[in-house]
């Protein structure tokens, strides 16, 4: 059957139909985008000779205005709810040559385009710091990362389809758009992110989601009887024999001390322990109204790194009670002790009340994140070296997580499945046909055949468009690549 578009709009009263007639062109592209999500977008014509897409005969055709695209086949029972979209911010743009060629022009977008507004992402909040999370889990929403990234834009939990990814990560700042987070998020975990037609996120097919099972089931067959024109290609640009995957590697560590007294100078008793001598105000812990104790811990191999958030905090009265002053000195007292404001030091100020004090030990405790910047690790296919040279790719991400998968670190066994991905040299095929292929999405995977004597390849689609004219014939575009 011939297929046909119809198009409703949402408007405040429900959704109106477009007269089917009225629709002389609808062009939709559907392409996975280099940050890693994917987008939609399209184009429709209408016919305008009734003036029925004047914006001064509505006022709810402007930008924003919410479009389904439906596709149907024969009757109206047989129809496929496609895309969910937006008028982008070109609006309604009529055109007219002479006095009958009346159109009026609409491009739409998807939601994506909205979660990359710059403009928007500051509304939303500039940054946000995150603690303990883990990448995705529906079930706890308040600690899944794709869920406090999405409720910056509005998205509550309802609206989100997604996985189960229960890698920790024990802190990341969350400084761009929402979108760009969510893509940078689903390329480190190789998942597919995109606004859908039926909930508003979709964070799902993750080869390491521990609850849903990946497939690379092929979904149909297309063969040389149904296409109409295809082009063959080599795909070498992501080829790599050598993958670097660097980035900050966080960690959680045990409550430990994280500040001790130490400013210069120190004397030292008959035992030949150091003490801090107090015989006037010109300590800086004294003196100053912003004295900073800035936190720094032991890794598990005893080496000192930078403390980037802490809690489980000595308290004030805690702070009074562990310090240690020479026998008979009076304590000092607290003007200040700030430990909330920010979470990598403490301000402090102390008195000593005109007292002479001799302070030997001033500690804060607390459990700790550190930084090990520069982290690396490294994987290669020493035969594909011999064979081409080394080439190498770097890749880095902040949300890659030190949890184990099947008895390997999350970020070793990443490495290895890029490696395995970039030393697969690639083919790449545009192809044409005439069969309305609604069904198919980006990601998915599917066979086509060429040639009658050659068995089917299986392929993944990069790329489909679905052309719709009035009067010509239905075509899809794919862009497909082993």
């Amino acid at each position: 059957m011939r297929p046909y578009v119809r198009i409703a709009f949402e408007k405040q009263g429900g959704d109106v139909f477009v007269n089917d007639s009225d629709i002389l062109e609808c062009v939709i592209t559907s392409y996975k985008s280099t940050d890693g999500g994917i987008i939609n977008y399209g184009e429709i014509t209408f016919d305008n000779t009734n003036g029925n897409f004047d914006t001064e005969n509505d006022e709810e055709l402007k930008p924003g205005l919410g479009v389904e695209v439906w596709y149907c086949f024969g009757d109206n029972s047989s129809t496929f709810f496609r895309f969910h979209l937006f008028v982008d911010d070109d609006g309604f743009q009529s055109e007219a040559t002479g006095f009958l060629d009346r159109t009026c022009k609409i491009k739409l977008v998807d939601l994506s385009s909205r979660l990359d507004n710059a403009k928007l992402q500051r509304n939303w909040t500039d940054s946000e710091t995150v603690v303990d999370s883990v990448v995705c889990d529906k079930t706890n929403p308040a600690e899944s990362l794709v869920h406090i990234i999405a409720r910056r834009a509005g998205i509550e939990a309802n609206q989100i389809n997604c996985g189960y990814l229960p890698f920790n990560i024990p802190y990341v700042v969350l400084n761009n758009t929402v979108w760009k987070e969510l893509c940078a998020l689903a390329r480190a975990y190789d998942a597919v992110v995109e606004c859908g037609r039926d909930m508003t996120l979709s964070f799902i097919e993750s080869p390491y989601d521990t609850e849903n099972e990946y497939s690379e089931e092929t979904g149909f067959d297309l063969t040389e009887k149904e296409i109409t024109h295809y082009r063959f290609f080599s795909r070498n640009d992501n080829y790599a024999n050598n993958v670097r995957l660097k980035y900050t590697r966080y960690v959680r560590t045990e409550r430990q001390e994280l500040w001790q007294y130490s400013d210069a100078h120190a004397w030292y008793d008959e035992d030949m322990q150091p003490y801090y001598p107090f015989t006037d105000d010109n300590r800086a812990i004294i003196r100053d109204t912003d004295y900073q104790a800035i936190y720094v811990a032991k890794n598990e191999e005893g080496k000192t790194r930078n403390v980037v958030w802490a809690d489980s905090l000595t308290t004030e009265q805690e702070f009074i009670d562990d310090m240690i002053v020479s026998e008979g000195s009076e304590k000092f007292g607290i003007i200040q002790f700030d430990t909330t404001t920010y979470k990598d030091r403490a301000v402090i100020q102390l008195t000593r009340n005109n007292n002479l004090i001799a302070l030997y030990k001033a500690a804060i405790y607390g459990s700790a994140i550190i930084s090990e910047t520069n982290f690396s690790v490294y994987v290669k296919d020493d035969e594909e070296i011999a064979r081409y040279g080394q080439i190498a790719k770097n890749i880095t991400s902040k949300y890659l997580s030190d949890d184990e998968i099947e008895g390997t670190p999350f970020y070793e066994r990443r490495a290895n499945d890029l490696l395995r991905e970039c030393v697969n040299k690639k083919s790449g095929w545009y192809v044409t046909t005439f069969l309305c292929l609604v069904g198919a999405r980006v990601g998915a995977f599917m066979n086509i055949r060429l040639n009658e004597n050659k068995a089917f390849k299986k392929v993944r689609i990069d790329e489909l468009t679905l052309r719709y004219k009035k009067d010509c014939a239905f075509s899809t575009e794919l862009w497909l690549s082993d």
